[in-house]
Formats: structure tokens, C-alpha cells, sequence
């Protein structure tokens, strides 16, 4: 399956057949529009464009093409979507390389072999009586049966093998069982069930296949929760339970909240608050707020109240803090050297428990308690400066130093002078110290300069500057390990050029320039591109990144403006004909679009300078 297969169903899709199979278009001049299915609205914002064969929310800003529509509207994978589209236009997608072929069958098979799993648990919880503790358990923790089916609980009984001859009938090997993490090898090399006498809860992707399982002992064995181990499928640092429930909701609210435990996410989804997941630990992993900051702008972690849970939130705030690395800000001083003070571009707060309560206990038996601690949390630096700080000043110097190392860096990444100066005057007082020491030591302490590098100057006039789209794709091509870190986020739907294309497809799926098999020409245009931007400075990964951000919203901003100049068209178009429903759709457009400016025109990048004047 290659980049020729990609164009090749985009090309044979009608997209707004497609996107009319799921939502009631209305014709609107020559495009189409509907309710956006992203995200909650009234007035539709949703528009499809045949010409183009696209689509674009003036609500929420989302886009794509028959792909992207598919993959959100079914929660698909880029190929479970690609290989739909192609069964429905009648195209035979190109096979896989022999390697990745033997890959996909294996995960295909263990998918299936947790999809029957996950069944047999599910029956013998609700038709057994092997699975009437488990039902017994769940009443007893306020889970209601409905509830319970829809996260697909079940029960592994006591015996040390059934599991295994359930599905060892259905044709699978112990070896591809142990493989799968459903069963363990003794010493002697005989094999028995990894979860017995278990509460079972699956854990799903986003698409809804489950990667594994966590198992809460109803005896006395130990541990009391016992969790797959990682396999092909599954690794517990990189899923977050309940998301392929949650997304939806956290998508429209924008908001996600964060709990440790599995019955903390199910109760919170059975009693409405369906923007949550659970980080099946006690604190965060890297991987997962990287997947949070894709879908929300607003984190609430609601950690136990205890004090490993108040030293478990600290470090998932500390994660996130480090995590949003794409946060970076440019700031140029006098000498017109760049430095880089970073600032979180999404809020983090924390739901205070009452002590002794975890987010289960405190949803079944005090909601008002719960929905008063849910619409008043507590930002991020005022968490820090209770937990770090609490009731007493510290003691001696050495640790007054210490809490200022710790905080400075996390009043900087406010951004924000007057919040930082109030924070500042507050700890002061706390502290019993002088205002001026402690501003003096927080400037000392906050996080330094990551990079310095010298502001470009202007290119010389001989030499024709390269265009967004080439800058974005030549620092791909520098730095293919932060492109692939970004990939969930990167797609080529606004690359006009194919040679761009195939470069982008090429970085994303981990090829050099150096495989063989590459054309000659698409490796020339590579290499000069690189060659282009050589005489810039190596940059450290988080200012790579950052780098590469910028120059994908410039790219985004281009194409913004494109659409912006197409629209101004038509106006004149049906100013001059006459057409006054032509004119009001089109206008309705203008203005919208309009509105998305300051998310097209951030801040200048500190890499390319640009000099073009916005659409007018």
C-alpha cells in the first residue's frame, strides 16, 4: 500500500456522496453545508467542497478529506479507512511489503484473539454462576448493569485453564496465547490463564479494539489489580482507559478529566460525566498527554486525596508541564539572539478530593460535593504552591531555595506579568523573605534559555526564498524523528505539490533517502531542499519541534488564505450577477473564516521570516 494507493481511492471518492451518506447536505452556492458532527452547534458551519473534494468546519476548524471524514465519523485507522474506501469504490489497494505484512497478521490475530476473550468474559459475568460474585461486587459498588456491558466487563472464573480451552477450540496456539498476554508459561512449560478469579475490564483504543485487560482480584490474591503484560498491542503507558468512550464528549467539551482507577472512569460515565479516562496508574506517562493535548484544551486531574495521590498529581502536572514542549515561545532580546521561555498553551488544573475520598466514593455519595469541586478547581500554580509550600514557611534557607527552584519554572509558563507578579508577592509573604529576593531568585532559577540562536537576517536577493510548504517539508526531512513523533497530527491534505506528498509519506513511515528503491529524481529534490536549510544551525529537538510547528501553521495559514482569496471571488461573482443567494452564502464564509484569523497568524517564527501582507 503506497502514496498511489492514497490518490488513487482519494480520486475515485465522491466526497460529498460520501459525507451525504451520514449527514442531510444543503446545497449552499456550489458547495454544501451541514450541523457539524465534531462538535455541538446550532447554525451550520460544516461545509463540503466538491471542487476541491474536501471538507472544513468554520466552527471548529476541522478538515479533510474523505479519509480524515471516515477515520473521525468511524473511529478508523488511516488504513482501516483507506481500505474501506477502496472496498467501496472498487479499487485492490497495492499489498503490503512481506515484512509488514507478517506484522499486520499478527496483530489482526491477537485483536481477534482479545475480541473473543473479551466475550467469554462478558459471558461468564451475566451467564454463569461462576460470575455471580462478580455481579454481586459490581451491585455493590452502584454499577449498573448497562453501564457495566457498555465498558464490556466480565469475570475470569477460578480455574487455572479455562480461558485457555475456550479458545484453544476456537483454533488458537498456546504460543499465540502467550504472545497475546491472555495466558503465562509455567517453569515446567505448561501454560494456565493470567486472569483468574477476576473482575475483567477491557482496554480499548480509540477505534474500540481491545489492546488488553486489567483484572481486580475478588479473593485474597495479590496484586489486587493485576494488568496484561506489554505485547505486540498493548503497553499501559501509551492507552488510556475509557477513551474510546470519552472522546467524543471531550472533543465537544474541550475538556478532559483524568482519574486513576478503573471504577473512577465507569462511575463517573454512568453518572454523565463522559469526559473521562482513567491513566490505569498513578501518574501520567508522556505518551498519554500527548494524546490528551490532541483532543482537549482544558486537563482536570482528579487524583486520590492522600498523600501518595497529592504527590502522584504533582508528578502529572509536572509531565504535562514538560510534555507541551510545543509550547515554546520566541523571545528576542536587544542583541537579536533568540531565546526560548516556554508557556503552556492549555489549562491544568486539579479537582481537590476531600481526604479519604477517591472520584468513585465521591460521585456515588456526595455528588453535590463532587460537581462543587468539579466547577471550582484549583490552577495548576496554586496546587504547586500548596503542596510544595503547605502550612509552614520552610524551615532553614536550603529549603527556601529549593521550593524557589521548583516553582520558578512553573510561574514563567504562565505567560502572563501580572499573574506572575501577584504569585510573586504571595511568596514573599509566605516565605517571610523580601519581595525583591524572591523576584530576584525567581529570574535566577526559571527554566533557561533552551537554545540561543542568532535572528536570521534577511535572505540575499539573489536567492528565492522557499515557500511554506518546501520549508515545512525540508525541516521534515532534517528531522524525521520529530516528524514521526508528530505523526498523529500531520497529514498531507494541504500539500499541493506530489513530490511533497511522497516525501511526507516517506518520513512518516520511517524511510531514508538512502533506500534503494526511492526514484532519482524525488531524491535529488530531497537533497536539495536539505541543502536549502543546511546553513541554519542543528536545533535541539524541542526547538526542532517547535520549528516544525511553525512552519506547518504557516502552511495551514497559506491554504487559509488561499480559500480566503477564493471566497472573495465569488463575492464578486454574484455581485456581479446579480445573485444575492450566492452573495449572502458567501459572505456568511468570509466572515467566518475571518474569525479564525488570530489561529492563522500566531506569532512570527524565529526561522523563516516572513514579509507577506495578510488577505485584505
Amino acid at each position: 500500500m503506497g502514496r498511489e494507493d492514497v490518490e488513487r481511492v482519494r480520486e475515485a471518492i465522491d466526497i460529498v456522496e460520501l459525507i451525504g451518506n451520514y449527514l442531510p447536505l444543503q446545497k449552499a452556492g456550489k458547495n454544501f453545508k451541514a450541523l457539524c458532527p465534531f462538535h455541538q452547534e446550532k447554525t451550520p458551519s460544516f461545509y463540503v467542497f466538491p471542487e476541491t473534494q474536501s471538507f472544513y468546519c468554520f466552527g471548529c476548524g476541522a478538515s479533510g478529506d474523505a479519509i480524515t471524514f471516515l477515520m473521525r465519523t468511524e473511529h478508523l485507522n488511516f488504513r482501516e479507512a483507506l481500505e474501506r474506501l477502496a472496498e467501496r469504490a472498487g479499487i485492490t489497494l497495492t499489498p503490503l511489503r512481506p515484512a509488514d505484512r507478517v506484522e499486520d497478521e499478527r496483530r489482526q490475530r491477537l485483536v481477534e484473539l482479545n475480541r473473543l476473550a473479551a466475550a467469554w468474559f462478558s459471558h461468564v459475568l451475566w451467564s454463569t454462576a461462576f460470575g455471580e460474585p462478580a455481579r454481586d461486587y459490581l451491585a455493590r459498588r452502584g454499577v449498573d448493569r448497562a453501564t457495566a456491558e457498555r465498558f464490556g466487563l466480565g469475570f475470569a472464573p477460578e480455574a487455572s485453564t479455562a480461558l485457555l480451552r475456550y479458545l484453544t477450540r476456537h483454533g488458537a496456539s498456546p504460543e499465540e496465547l502467550v504472545e497475546a498476554g491472555l495466558v503465562v508459561r509455567r517453569e515446567d512449560g505448561s501454560v494456565s490463564d493470567r486472569f483468574r478469579n477476576r473482575l475483567i475490564f477491557p482496554i480499548r483504543d480509540q477505534q474500540g479494539h481491545v489492546l488488553g485487560f486489567g483484572g481486580r482480584t475478588l479473593g485474597d490474591a495479590h496484586p489486587k489489580y493485576l494488568n496484561s503484560p506489554q505485547t505486540l498491542l498493548f503497553d499501559k503507558g501509551r492507552v488510556l482507559y475509557a477513551i474510546d468512550l470519552a472522546e467524543e464528549s471531550i472533543r465537544q467539551q474541550r475538556t478532559v478529566i483524568v482519574v486513576e482507577g478503573y471504577l473512577d472512569a465507569i462511575t463517573a460515565h454512568q453518572f454523565g460525566y463522559t469526559n473521562t479516562v482513567a491513566s490505569l496508574g498513578t501518574a501520567l506517562t508522556e505518551r498519554q498527554a500527548r494524546q490528551l493535548r490532541k483532543l482537549a484544551d482544558r486537563i482536570l486531574l482528579a487524583l486520590d486525596a492522600d498523600t501518595a495521590g497529592r504527590q502522584a498529581t504533582l508528578r502529572g502536572l509536572e509531565l504535562l508541564r514538560t510534555t507541551l514542549a510545543d509550547q515554546e515561545r520566541p523571545v528576542a532580546d536587544p542583541r537579536q539572539l533568540i531565546r526560548f521561555e516556554r508557556t503552556l498553551g492549555i489549562e491544568l488544573s486539579v479537582i481537590v478530593l476531600p481526604e479519604g475520598y477517591d472520584p468513585d466514593d465521591l460521585i456515588r455519595t456526595d455528588r453535590a460535593r463532587w460537581d462543587h469541586a468539579l466547577a471550582q478547581p484549583v490552577p495548576l500554580v496554586d496546587y504547586y504552591l500548596d503542596v510544595l509550600l503547605g502550612e509552614q514557611r520552610p524551615a532553614d534557607s536550603r529549603a527556601a531555595t529549593e521550593f524557589l527552584q521548583r516553582v520558578a519554572p512553573v510561574l514563567t509558563e504562565l505567560g502572563d506579568p501580572v499573574q506572575i507578579d501577584l504569585y510573586t508577592r504571595f511568596i514573599a509573604r509566605r516565605l517571610q523573605l523580601p519581595e525583591e529576593t524572591v523576584r530576584r531568585a525567581l529570574a535566577t532559577y526559571r527554566r533557561r534559555p533552551l537554545s540561543a540562536v542568532k535572528a536570521p537576517t534577511n535572505p540575499s536577493a539573489g536567492t528565492r526564498p522557499l515557500t511554506p510548504e518546501q520549508q515545512f517539508v525540508a525541516l521534515l526531512l532534517r528531522y524525521p524523528e520529530v516528524a514521526r513523533g508528530l505523526a498523529a497530527e500531520l497529514d498531507d491534505e494541504t500539500l499541493l505539490d506530489a513530490q511533497h506528498r511522497e516525501l511526507l509519506g516517506l518520513v512518516l513511515v520511517g524511510r531514508t533517502l538512502e533506500d534503494t528503491d526511492i526514484p532519482e529524481e524525488l531524491r535529488h529534490y530531497a537533497q536539495t531542499l536539505r541543502e536549502r536549510i543546511a546553513a541554519q544551525p542543528e536545533l535541539p529537538l524541542p526547538l526542532a519541534r517547535q520549528a516544525i510547528r511553525d512552519a506547518f501553521r504557516r502552511l495551514r495559514r497559506e491554504r487559509h488564505d488561499e480559500r480566503l482569496r477564493s471566497l472573495l471571488s465569488e463575492v464578486r461573482a454574484a455581485e456581479e450577477s446579480g445573485d444575492r443567494a450566492a452573495l449572502r452564502t458567501a459572505l456568511e464564509l468570509v466572515e467566518a473564516l475571518k474569525q479564525r484569523f488570530p489561529e492563522f497568524y500566531p506569532e512570527p517564527s524565529p526561522y523563516f521570516r516572513d514579509t507577506r501582507d495578510p488577505v485584505t
